[in-house]
């Protein structure tokens, strides 16, 4: 039998489903606690200011991805570098069962909020951090199948922008094409970085030398 919900957790879940929709500014706390089915009172007792509910919501969010993206990734089967692509598909796999409205504290909050809330702003630079040490992690456990001077602190930060933008897309256009699209190429790279051919020299480019030009006479307008 599934668990009753708290007050305090309907609230933050409403919150979060409509700050998603339709933005922070334009929610209101009244339409808050009204689909939430609760009271002013039980609201301002939980969170006395609207930034604060804005604070629940992002750690809500972070302990999604915790407990539902990275969690079960980490305990997947196969080698270091699949475990990465498993974070993927959990990800994939909450956007498409929240039918595109499941977004990450980043990209649905942070362009809109950040500046103004620095509370806020501070604890998304947490997250951000924390998700690319997650990932960095799993690249350092890849070390046999990456090359060895790989900087994995860089290709961590590129792991999560790709997801994150990823997400962004698939949620734009209510559809997952564009994110597996984006995973595919993601993959792609991967599998240079592991085959044994990846230090391949540069084809040189060839360039046509420019025509010489022949010598015309001084005309005044050039001067």
């Amino acid at each position: 039998m599934p668990r009753k919900t708290t007050t305090r957790e309907r609230l933050i879940g409403t919150a979060a489903e409509l700050f998603w929709k339709q933005g922070y500014a334009q929610t209101g706390v009244n339409e808050i606690i009204q689909q939430a089915q609760a009271t002013s009172g039980s609201f301002y007792h939980f969170f006395p200011t609207k930034e604060d509910l804005l604070l629940a919501v992002v750690d809500h969010v972070a302990e999604i991805f915790e407990t539902e993206v990275f969690g079960p990734a980490s305990e997947a089967a196969g080698n270091a570098v699949e475990r990465l692509f498993a974070v993927l598909e959990h990800y994939r796999q909450r956007l498409l069962d929240s039918g595109f409205i499941f977004g990450s504290p980043m990209g649905s909050l942070a362009a809109e909020v950040s500046e103004n809330h620095p509370l806020v702003h501070a604890r998304l630079v947490e997250i951000q951090t924390t998700w690319t040490e997650r990932v960095e992690e799993l690249l350092t456990d890849a070390r046999d199948q990456l090359p060895h001077d790989l900087d994995r602190g860089s290709l961590a930060r590129f792991v999560v922008s790709t997801m994150e933008g990823a997400a962004l897309q698939a949620r734009v256009t209510h559809s997952l094409a564009l994110f597996d699209a984006s995973v595919a190429q993601l993959r792609d790279y991967f599998s240079l970085l592991e085959s044994p051919e990846r230090h391949v020299e540069p084809i040189p480019v060839q360039v046509r030398p420019r025509p010489r030009m022949q010598p015309q006479a001084a005309d005044w307008r050039s001067w």
